[in-house]
């Protein structure tokens, strides 16, 4: 459901922060958005960068972690965040990974029902079933940390 995306971003970012911070490794954040060959709905991307942008946002105040964005190096199924670590030699390694992916819930037609309040013709509010589509997230904490 795109409306839970900033709250399981936000749950990846505290995760990436605990395993980096148990690690010693210090890391830096990109929020990479839409391609030119994007799929997909282009509502459900802006909405979706919003949330991503809203997380990071909060990650950035909570933790004083900043981020910078990476206009157009999103994935074609979605946006995504980009963690660089740095090795002893303060180069950059990306790592980590936090992508929203559009396409395969749609390629593989997946929908889930979901109950929402309506109100009925007596007042009542009864159940109305909707069915919505799920936005996958891709993650990966510690991604291509045998490179360094």
């Amino acid at each position: 459901m795109v409306s839970q995306i900033k709250q399981e971003v936000a749950g990846v970012l505290d995760m990436i922060a605990t395993v980096y911070k148990y690690l010693g490794m210090t890391f830096s954040l990109k929020l990479s958005t839409k391609p030119k060959n994007a799929l997909g709905d282009p509502e459900t991307w802006v909405k979706a960068e919003q949330f991503m942008e809203e997380a990071l946002n909060e990650f950035s105040a909570k933790t004083g972690q900043s981020w910078t964005l990476n206009p157009g190096d999103g994935a074609f199924y979605g946006p995504k965040i980009d963690v660089q670590v740095y090795d002893a030699l303060k180069r950059p390694h990306q790592c980590a990974t936090a992508q929203l992916d559009f396409v395969l819930p749609m390629r593989f037609d997946l929908k889930y029902t979901t109950g929402t309040s309506a109100a009925t013709t007596e007042g009542d509010a009864a159940a109305v079933a909707t069915e919505e589509r799920p936005v996958l997230v891709h993650r990966a904490v510690l991604g291509s940390v045998e490179r360094m």
